[in-house]
């Protein structure tokens, strides 16, 4: 009984995934006004940061934090946009994972 319940929240937990990592793809975004972009982009760092810290441990804290001291709102808003302004055939895809992936590599190219 106790695998069945476990089973049933682990399928639970994936679907309700799919649906917030699905909920704005980069067509969405794309479309959305200024502030609406901006606001988006709190939230998706702030879902970043708080996946970062129940990840594995670093001796020098989460990434995205590290990167945060160094830049700006504003300029990682920017690069994310020029990834989807480059990048149209990945407007599909959930924009959080686009995000997620861009600024990874671009925080940790430095």
């Amino acid at each position: 009984m106790k695998a069945k319940i476990a089973i049933l929240f682990f399928l639970l937990s994936m679907n309700a995934n799919a649906v917030i990592l699905g909920y704005i793809t980069g067509s969405d975004y794309v479309k959305m006004n200024s502030q609406a972009k901006s606001s988006w982009v709190v939230g998706v760092m702030d879902g970043i940061m708080a996946e970062s810290l129940s990840s594995k441990s670093d001796s020098l804290g989460p990434w995205l934090g590290r990167c945060v001291k160094k830049h700006d709102m504003q300029q990682l808003k920017a690069v994310f946009e020029k990834e989807l302004n480059n990048n149209p055939e990945s407007w599909h895809i959930p924009a959080a994972l686009v995000y997620q992936s861009t600024i990874k590599k671009f925080c940790n190219a430095e």
